[in-house]
């Protein structure tokens, strides 16, 4: 009895390990995963990324790509119709950074057919195929974004709304309380524009406060956040909405 008890408690044991092994295992695979995506971003959109909507934007399953097979449609977990209707601004910076699978679809072409010749040209014994002249019905530009129009008429609004509205911060300049988050003590009452007299010599800021201050050095968008983007008028409110 008692041996039996040892047997099961080292069986649990060793379960737990593997399935501690196992979570380990696969966050290290979506972190490598997301760091790339970041790291891919970064150099395609510098300091303008906004990273999770890049990240549904490229999602496969948004973009209705399954390994090999094209659907063009979302499929599996997809909520970007949920996301459309709940929260529309999420969803247009969604759209925004969608990927040109079309593009995508003829770099891997391009690629295929390339490799195929140079498999040929180095084993003369294979029979000759048609990889040549697929290569050249390949076009040499890539094909346009159909989205391109509407990503174009979004970019002030994707780029400006929802970020920090700090003004443009000047050559050295550091963040503070003041010019982050110095409209705290404004309001508009009656019609009028309501200022209290602080005064900037004995302030002092709450934790909350001063973590948000320091956040703002340390996003995806920082350089467009520092350059005063959350402060200029973006799309919608240019049109008066």
């Amino acid at each position: 009895m008692a041996a039996m008890s040892a047997e099961l408690k080292r069986e649990r044991e060793f379960n737990q390990e593997q399935v501690f092994k196992k979570f380990n295992a696969d966050g290290n695979t979506h972190r490598t995963h997301n760091y790339d995506a970041l790291m891919a971003g970064k150099a395609e959109y510098k300091g303008q990324l906004n990273f999770s909507a890049y990240r549904q934007g490229t999602d496969p399953q948004f973009l209705g790509v399954n390994g090999k097979n094209y659907y063009a449609k979302p499929w599996g977990n997809d909520s970007s119709n949920m996301q459309a209707i709940i929260n529309g601004p999420a969803y247009q910076k969604r759209i925004f950074y969608r990927e040109n699978i079309a593009a995508r679809f003829h770099r891997e072409d391009k690629q295929a057919a390339i490799a195929k010749a140079d498999e040929e040209k180095r084993n003369p014994t294979m029979r000759k195929t048609q990889s040549e002249s697929a290569l050249e019905k390949i076009p040499d530009e890539e094909p346009k974004d159909a989205y391109q129009g509407i990503k174009d008429s979004m970019r002030p609004f994707v780029e400006r709304q929802g970020k920090p509205r700090i003004r443009a911060m000047e050559h050295g300049e550091r963040l503070h309380f003041f010019n982050t988050l110095g409209n705290k003590y404004h309001m508009k009452a009656g019609g009028k524009n309501l200022t209290w007299n602080v005064s900037t010599q004995t302030h002092r800021s709450t934790p909350n406060e001063l973590r948000w201050i320091l956040s703002n050095y340390f996003r995806t968008d920082t350089q467009a956040v520092l350059a005063g983007a959350g402060s200029e008028p973006n799309l919608q409110a240019s049109k008066g909405s």
